[in-house]
């Protein structure tokens, strides 16, 4: 981000090469640290390296760099393979092909075949404050995935040990749209407990698409009364940079911070009234969310 900040006025794009198990962590964090960006910033790196024989490097790094000199996608991308995408979109799906990223809530913002096909629809619009960066990043996250099965009393005692050395944010890995157990009445005071001590606690899904909606079952709106936040649609990558992010700004309440969670500042997320109602929702829920959307 410094580098980007530096050169920012003596180039028209940027392209970042690294390795590819946390490219979706860098390049997400990145597209968060880079504010009111004007210009193409393309993360790419390759699943068989440059000195061999074969290889996928030498594609994505000339891709990279076509893309970098366009003027129509200026945001933070991953190039990889055949595709561009949204970086705080992305996530790294395959260890062994070449097909390694996608955005699991997105089309990619463009594809390459004999020609280049962009989605213009997905392209955000031109910033136009001054471009500026933020480089403190709040790390004292903790990341949880469940398990069926799991003992509330390992989780509470690792809960409250984190939270007294100054656990900032706990991310939960939750099953389908942001469910737990319904017999997990212990696990939620818990969680109560950690928000009003000034924990942020945000709710994910363990699913590769699809998105949490925490009002849709009793155990979501439990978890929304004990003060979980709900991510939407957000990758884990997204989610734990953005809170990061939102830290370590510094400048933010606690509920500010909690508002921002589903609020798009980088294309990250989509916004609720525009994500598709739940399953089996009812005539009137839809008709609602209309509604709103509408601003009946």
């Amino acid at each position: 981000a410094k580098d980007i900040k530096t050169n920012y006025y003596h180039f028209d794009g940027f392209v970042v090469l690294m390795g590819t198990d946390t490219m979706a962590y860098a390049a997400t964090a990145l597209s968060f640290m880079l504010e009111n960006l004007g210009k193409p910033v393309v993360v790419t790196g390759s699943q068989i390296p440059l000195c061999e024989p074969y290889n996928d490097a030498r594609r994505n790094l000339v891709m990279a760099l076509i893309f970098a000199s366009r003027e129509s996608i200026c945001e933070v991308t991953i190039f990889f393979h055949d595709r561009l995408l949204r970086a705080c979109r992305s996530t790294k799906v395959n260890a062994t092909r070449l097909l390694a990223f996608d955005s699991p809530n997105i089309e990619p913002l463009a594809k390459i075949g004999i020609n280049i096909e962009e989605n213009e629809h997905l392209s955000l619009p031109q910033s136009r404050g001054v471009f500026k960066i933020h480089t403190r990043m709040d790390t004292r996250l903790l990341t949880i995935r469940l398990v069926p099965g799991f003992d509330d009393q390992m989780m509470k005692q690792m809960i409250h040990a984190a939270t007294e050395t100054h656990l900032q944010g706990l991310v939960l890995q939750l099953y389908g749209t942001g469910n737990i157990p319904s017999i997990k009445d212990d696990f939620v005071k818990v969680l109560a407990e950690a928000t009003e001590n000034g924990v942020h606690v945000v709710a994910t899904s363990q699913c590769f698409t699809g998105s949490v909606m925490m009002g849709h079952y009793a155990t979501g709106r439990a978890l929304a009364s004990a003060g979980v936040v709900s991510a939407n649609d957000m990758t884990i990558e997204a989610t734990t940079c953005k809170l990061a992010y939102l830290l370590g700004r510094g400048d933010l309440s606690f509920q500010e911070i909690s508002n921002l969670m589903d609020v798009s500042l980088r294309g990250e997320v989509t916004p609720l009234g525009d994500l598709p109602p739940p399953p089996l929702a009812s005539a009137y829920q839809r008709a609602s969310r209309k509604g709103r959307k509408r601003g009946l």
